[in-house]
């Protein structure tokens, strides 16, 4: 299964479809993703990358890197708004898009946040290396290895 990368700034036409996707799947997140996307920037975080993996033509995973609004220390970054369509999940997509987001967050801060709710993205979230965190407003989180 071949995929690449691929930065994004204007959502694709082909986000109608993973955010449908992810609605069925009872995820209401990548919506969120779509109301705070401006196509260049996050809410007014001129920071925050935003990264999606394509096959076919088609957006089969996205997440961003933004500013962390629950501790908005320029030390803090935060994974949001991740998702993989279930029919491309493990096979290295996840992974890959997840390992981008997290070089730019790294790029910015040496601290990353992310709060998963789910046991199938605990369990990713742990598998890349991220430590769990008991805390309300985030799950994980990854130090820099220089931070």
């Amino acid at each position: 299964m071949q995929f690449s990368l691929t930065p994004i700034g204007p959502l694709p036409a082909s986000f109608a479809a993973l955010r449908d996707a992810s609605e069925r799947d009872e995820y209401n997140f990548v919506r969120r993703l779509e109301e705070r996307w401006d196509g260049v920037r996050y809410e007014d975080d001129a920071l925050a990358t935003l990264w999606g993996a394509q096959a076919n033509g088609e957006l089969i995973a996205i997440g961003a890197q933004t500013y962390d609004e629950y501790d908005p220390s320029p030390l803090h970054r935060r994974i949001r708004h991740f998702y993989v369509r279930e029919d491309w999940r493990r096979c290295g997509v996840g992974r890959a898009v997840a390992q981008r987001l997290i070089a730019d967050a790294f790029a910015l801060a040496p601290r990353v946040h992310l709060r998963a709710t789910y046991a199938r993205s605990i369990a990713f979230w742990d598998s890349v290396g991220f430590s769990r965190v008991d805390r309300l407003d985030r799950t994980h989180e990854l130090l820099r290895p220089d931070g």
